[in-house]
């Protein structure tokens, strides 16, 4: 038998109209604080909690879905980032539409987009929208207000979330120069369609200027695709085969970081023993790999919870568009470096 809104209230010591006001997003002048919130969400979750759609939907004209575009499901930072999303939107009452789309053109990304749109999502939250102020589905959504949160990309006057990349990968390269690494090489993606001047990288820019503030030697190389474990494997073989002098990689994802690691080890370069090598996002997959690698960690919880909220708010109107948020990232110290 499903929970009811009185068995959480029960639970968490609140009135009814509390967890109602929290799970269904209710207009009313409840004031709830983050610790109730939280616990209420937690409750909801641990009791299976399912809210009924049909009964919301009529009453607010929504569809009670949001949509999320993210890369390469493959990859493990983007499928756990879809499982806790999924999770996320159900213990708010929502379905979760889930897009895929590859990162393999803009135009493919835009339509992801417009798919999810076309299909009466209230809101999208999105990993690679392909939006630019010159296209026009963006004068479309600020003119609309259309809900959409924008991760780890900024354009013109849409809402983003993005990571603090300058925090964790000077604390990466910190800790390299400790260790004795005067040379350090950035493993990164350019695929030729990103809009630098719009939504650029912050991860190069975050590593020149962190190994200028410690004094390293830096040297960048790319890679044509983001989730490509047998590119990045043959680019970790060429570089062994090369012996550069750098001895250490900060590479552009964990994922991108597996392929680059096997890469070397079968060339016979050990890691750490004759190069490091730090991985990007803190997946929970890069604590069983061997070497365990060493990470700049997302906090991808929060970054889900904080995106889903500013939709909802977007939503209810409760939120102007236009916000930016950054989140922390954080070295994670394990063998590979």
């Amino acid at each position: 038998m499903a929970a009811t809104l009185a068995e959480i209230a029960k639970r968490v010591g609140v009135h009814q109209s509390t967890v109602s006001a929290v799970l269904n997003r209710s207009r009313a002048t409840i004031r709830v604080s983050d610790q109730t919130r939280q616990r209420i969400l937690a409750v909801a979750r641990e009791l299976q909690y399912r809210p009924s759609f049909s009964a919301q939907s009529l009453a607010k004209g929504r569809t009670n879905s949001l949509g999320m575009i993210c890369g390469d499901i493959h990859s493990p930072h983007f499928s756990e980032l879809a499982s806790r999303a999924m999770q996320e939107a159900e213990a708010r009452g929502y379905h979760l539409l889930l897009s895929v789309a590859q990162w393999i053109t803009q135009e493919n990304n835009l339509g992801c987009l417009e798919t999810l749109m076309g299909r009466g999502v209230d809101g999208v939250i999105a990993w690679g929208s392909g939006l630019s102020p010159q296209t026009p589905l963006y004068e479309q959504i600020l003119r609309e207000r259309f809900p959409l949160v924008l991760c780890s990309e900024q354009v013109g006057d849409l809402s983003s979330i993005d990571s603090d990349w300058h925090g964790g990968i000077g604390e990466a390269v910190e800790y390299l120069k400790r260790r004795g690494h005067d040379r350090v090489c950035f493993v990164g993606y350019r695929n030729g369609w990103h809009d630098p001047q719009h939504s650029p990288d912050p991860k190069r820019p975050a590593f020149i200027e962190a190994c200028r503030r410690h004094a390293v030697e830096p040297r960048e190389i790319y890679m044509t695709k983001l989730s490509d474990l047998e590119e990045a494997e043959a680019m970790g073989a060429a570089m062994a085969d090369a012996r550069p002098s750098e001895t250490a990689f900060l590479v552009y994802s964990d994922y991108t970081a597996f392929g680059f690691c096997r890469g070397l080890l079968n060339r016979g370069v050990r890691v750490p023993q004759d190069v490091s090598v730090v991985g990007m996002d803190g997946t929970r997959m890069g604590q069983y790999y061997h070497p365990a690698l060493t990470t700049i960690a997302q906090d991808r919880e929060l970054i889900v919870a904080e995106a889903i909220d500013m939709t909802l708010r977007m939503i209810e109107n409760q939120e102007e568009p236009g916000r930016r948020v950054i989140l922390p990232t954080r070295l994670i110290v394990r063998e590979s470096a």
